[in-house]
């Protein structure tokens, strides 16, 4: 059986997202109580509210979708002639080890909300960049 892998090109625009956050807390594990605060940052920057699930068999079992072991996030909407009012995002914490792959992640996955229709283009990623900073302003402006 094949399993989707990401793009090249698509792995580089990620790997390339700049997180906001100083470069001393960039490698801190990352904690559920943490990685709640940043999603609900996320959510603000790109008003669309999720529901952040870290239980991947939950996630799955309400999605109906496989959640493979290399994929670091990924975020439901609903069927298309039933969208949910609120999207799940799901975060693998064992593919998000740092604060930095998280902000990446949640960028990531929130850019697919704002912009569904870009898929991974630069301007979708540029797009997640613009989040990426809209949230170290506010996290900034919070401390």
């Amino acid at each position: 059986m094949t399993v989707h892998r990401g793009h090249p090109v698509t792995n580089a625009r990620h790997a390339a997202l700049h997180s906001p956050l100083p470069e001393n807390e960039r490698g801190l594990p990352v904690d559920t109580a943490w990685l709640r605060r940043r999603a609900r940052l996320f959510a603000a920057v790109s008003g669309q509210p999720f529901h952040l699930v870290v239980d991947l068999q939950s996630y799955a079992s309400a999605t109906g979708l496989t959640f493979y072991p290399h994929y670091a996030a990924q975020v439901y909407t609903g069927p298309r002639e039933a969208r949910l009012a609120v999207p799940l995002m799901a975060l693998n914490l064992d593919m998000v080890a740092t604060r930095e792959e998280a902000d990446r992640a949640l960028a990531h996955e929130t850019m697919h909300l704002v912009v569904p229709s870009y898929g991974h283009k630069a301007a979708a990623f540029a797009k997640a960049q613009f989040l990426l900073d809209e949230v170290g302003q506010l996290a900034g402006a919070a401390a």
